[in-house]
């Protein structure tokens, strides 16, 4: 074979699955250990404020793009320098009506606006590097990524240490955020020059627009789904509780954006016309997917004591029964995540939408009683009743027919092994103990070994070259 023969949709979607997990790992080692030292050196209310403005200028950047990004990457004409060009206007009226709008948050908290007015050039650097990032996740060239975001985590990390270390308090993280921010602009156009297509067409806005305005709102809801419990809890407890919250839901969390596989997207997009492959697609990623994400939740249940002392240390003590119920709420999120990215590439954006906004409703309705009635458990049980993830997957088993009802029986594997291994070991060890946390890494290295041997059979299918005989 040729070395310059192209690599099969497979080969590609391999190795930028492996680039994007290697990316992954090296951030989520420096990651790991800024977050242990910053929970450290700033205090509960600290994190709570810096959470509260992080999750204004993610909404805020979610205005600002439209959704085009979204839409950008399954346009057939790829107008990469139209999308850019309209995201700098965008971006810098956004950014501009951030700093002059930063007083209207001073009922959550009296400091969030002057945290806000700094912050608030973040919405404008992270909008530059929305086109190459989505031209090397759409052509699968995520390998292209790994260096720029692995320099990202460590300036960030750098940064925002040196920054606390000096007493900047709640203002290290939010000067850790901009200048990973920069330098990861900075780095990805750099080998994104001379590659992508830059030609700005006005004409192509109002088309863009159109065609993404459902996206943009589907986005606008999934943001206010990931981040509108800090609000709620900010609105009837205080800001140190916010800290708590939603350092315990960082936790519960962080397997998801670890293991997400983004190079499915692309997959999907290459394999719509072909219901064989698109069908094993959404099989193998919803398996990869919730296999790390049921472990993770599973290990944090019994070891949640251990898992917050670790990494965020004793003083975050109220956080431990928080990280208990929210550790579970993925184990009910099996279809929504990688079915959403269905819809979106099937154009059933509307369909998505609707399921957004449902959840979006019940979340806001069921938080707002039960965080008044119950505190900030009564907002963890919460993320337990969003219905439209009821809806998801009844559209997801509609669309996949049969190879739905073998996804089935494998997450019962998926949901049995792990709960039955995690089970025995808090069934011998006491809470809180050491014995249960290493006992735990034993058990999820035997349970592993199991389900890799249950499942690579469909893997290996995924990945293996199509017969053209």
């Amino acid at each position: 074979m040729s070395t310059s023969e192209p690599l099969s949709t497979p080969q590609r979607f391999l190795r930028s699955t492996l680039a994007s997990y290697w990316s992954l790992m090296v951030r989520l080692v420096v990651t790991f250990g800024a977050r242990v030292l910053l929970a450290r050196l700033i205090v509960p209310e600290g994190h709570g404020l810096y959470e509260l403005a992080l999750r204004v200028v993610v909404v805020a950047g979610a205005c600002r793009d439209l959704g085009l990004p979204y839409h950008l990457i399954r346009d057939p004409r790829r107008p990469y320098g139209t999308v850019l060009g309209f995201g700098l206007i965008s971006g810098g009226l956004i950014t501009l009506a951030l700093l002059l709008g930063a007083p209207l948050a001073a009922p959550l908290d009296p400091e969030l606006p002057r945290v806000l007015r700094w912050f608030a050039p973040w919405v404008l650097l992270d909008g530059l590097v929305a086109v190459p990032r989505v031209f090397f996740e759409r052509e699968l060239a995520i390998g292209r990524l790994v260096a720029p975001e692995i320099s990202r985590g460590l300036v960030v990390a750098g940064i925002s240490i040196l920054c606390a270390w000096a007493g900047w308090g709640v203002f290290a993280l939010v000067a850790g955020d901009l200048a990973g921010a920069a330098i990861f602009a900075l780095l990805v156009w750099r080998r994104a020059w001379g590659k992508v297509p830059l030609e700005f067409d006005w004409s192509l806005v109002s088309d863009l627009l159109r065609r993404s305005n459902l996206l943009f709102l589907i986005w606008v809801s999934y943001q206010l789904v990931t981040y509108i419990d800090a609000f709620i809890v900010g609105a009837f407890l205080d800001t140190r509780t916010v800290g708590f919250y939603t350092r315990a839901y960082m936790l519960a969390f962080l397997m998801r954006q670890i293991v997400f596989p983004r190079a499915l997207v692309p997959a999907l997009l290459e394999y719509r016309h072909d219901p064989e492959r698109f069908a094993l697609a959404f099989r193998v990623g919803t398996l990869f997917l919730m296999f790390f994400e049921v472990m993770a939740g599973a290990f944090l249940f019994v070891n949640a004591e251990k898992a917050v002392a670790i990494v965020l240390g004793p003083q975050w003590g109220p956080a431990v029964p928080l990280l208990r119920i929210l550790c579970l709420v993925p184990f009910l999120d099996v279809f929504s995540e990688l079915g959403g990215e269905v819809l979106k590439v099937l154009h059933e954006d509307r369909l998505w939408l609707g399921i957004m906004l449902l959840n979006l409703a019940s979340l806001v309705a069921f938080g707002i009683v039960m965080t008044r009635r119950w505190g900030a458990p009564g907002m963890a049980w919460a993320n337990f009743l969003l219905l439209g993830n009821l809806f998801m997957a009844g559209r997801m088993a509609k669309l996949f027919g049969k190879a739905f009802g073998r996804l089935l029986v494998d997450m019962l594997w998926i949901y049995a092994v792990p709960l039955a291994g995690f089970g025995l070991v808090a069934w011998f060890f006491p809470g809180g103990s050491w014995g249960r946390f290493w006992l735990s890494l034993v058990a999820a290295g035997g349970i592993t070994a199991i389900l890799v041997l249950r499942f690579r059979g469909p893997f290996q299918s995924f990945l293996a070259e199509r017969s053209t005989g």
